[in-house]
C-alpha cells in the first residue's frame, strides 16, 4: 500500500524563506497519522502577532481534529478523508505560502503504524514528550522500599493455609511474613484512599490471621506491623479506624516516614523467612 507523508513547517521570516518544522503528516489509502510540536510552538510563540499564532495555532488543531477522524474512520465512511490524500499535499506544497507551508509529499515503502510514526516524527520535527511515570503514593512508596531492603529477609505476598498456620479456615494472603524466635508480619493500609466498610473488612481479616499466628506462637508472641498514615479528618469514618489501629495492642502502626523501624528490627532480631 503506497504511504507518503509531508512535513509542515512555520514560516518565521517569508523574505528570507527562514521556516521551522513543526508537524508531520503521514497517510495511505486507508488511514492517516499527524502530530505537531506542541513544545516548539511554545517556543517560537514570541516571532508572532496574537492573532498571527492564534491562526497558526487553529490550523495545526483542525488537520490534528480531521486527521484523527480519519484515523478512527474504520468503515471508510468519514467525508473528510478525501482532503487528506497525497494529491492535496502536493497542491498545498506549491500553493500554500502562508503560515504554514508543506514539502512536498514523498513516498515511503513501510507499513504505517504509531511506532513508524513516532520515529519518523522524532527525526523531522522534534523529540517527542516521555511518558510522566505515575506519581506513587506514600504507602506505595514504602511497598517499594521495604521490598528491596528486606529482600531475603522475609517472604512477599505469601499464601498462607492451614498447614502453615494451624487454625485458619480458608487460606489467607499476607504482604510479608518472616521469623525469628517468633513469627513477623507486615502489612500496610491506605487509610485515605479506600471507603471505610473495605478497611474495616480488611484489618479484620488481617487481625484474625493474626490471632491465630499467635496462637501456635511460643509464649502467643508476635511482632506485626501495619504500615499506614494518618488520613484527613473530614474522612471521619477512616479517620476513627486508623485510630482503633494506633491504639491497638496487637498491631504495631508504623507511619510511612518510620519505616526504617522495621528495617532495623528485621536486623537487630535476624529475621528471615518464615519458608
Amino acid at each position: 500500500m503506497k504511504t507518503f507523508y509531508s512535513i509542515l513547517y512555520c514560516t518565521i521570516r517569508p523574505n528570507v524563506e527562514e521556516r521551522v518544522s513543526i508537524g508531520l503528516f503521514i497517510g495511505n489509502e486507508t488511514t492517516c497519522k499527524f502530530h505537531y510540536s506542541v513544545d516548539k510552538l511554545a517556543v517560537i510563540k514570541g516571532l508572532f502577532s496574537d492573532s498571527a499564532y492564534g491562526m497558526l495555532r487553529t490550523s495545526l488543531k483542525a488537520l490534528q481534529k480531521l486527521s484523527s477522524e480519519c484515523d478512527a474512520d474504520f468503515l471508510g465512511t468519514y467525508k473528510g478523508a478525501s482532503a487528506l490524500k497525497e494529491q492535496y499535499f502536493n497542491y498545498l506544497s506549491k500553493y500554500a505560502n502562508n503560515l504554514i507551508t508543506y514539502s512536498s509529499p514523498k513516498a515511503i515503502d513501510i507499513e504505517l503504524n504509531q511506532m513508524v510514526f513516532d520515529r519518523l516524527f522524532e527525526k523531522f520535527i522534534y523529540q517527542l514528550p516521555l511518558p510522566l511515570e505515575p506519581k506513587l503514593k506514600p504507602v506505595e512508596r514504602a511497598k517499594e522500599r521495604l521490598t528491596t531492603s528486606l529482600a531475603g529477609r522475609v517472604n512477599f505476598n505469601a499464601d498462607l493455609d492451614n498447614t502453615m498456620v494451624p487454625g485458619l479456615i480458608v487460606p489467607a494472603k499476607v504482604w510479608f511474613i518472616g521469623k525469628n524466635e517468633t513469627q513477623v508480619t507486615g502489612e500496610a493500609k491506605d487509610f485515605g484512599g479506600l471507603r471505610p466498610h473495605i478497611i474495616q473488612q480488611q484489618i479484620n481479616a488481617h487481625l484474625f490471621l493474626v490471632d491465630k499466628i499467635k496462637d501456635t506462637a511460643i509464649g502467643k508472641h508476635g511482632k506485626f506491623f501495619l504500615v499506614g498514615d494518618e488520613p484527613q479528618k473530614d474522612l471521619p469514618e477512616n479517620h476513627k479506624l486508623w485510630e482503633a489501629v494506633k491504639n491497638s495492642t496487637t498491631l504495631d502502626l508504623v507511619p510511612t516516614s518510620e519505616i526504617e523501624r522495621i528495617e532495623d528490627y528485621m536486623t537487630e532480631h535476624g529475621v528471615g523467612p518464615l519458608f
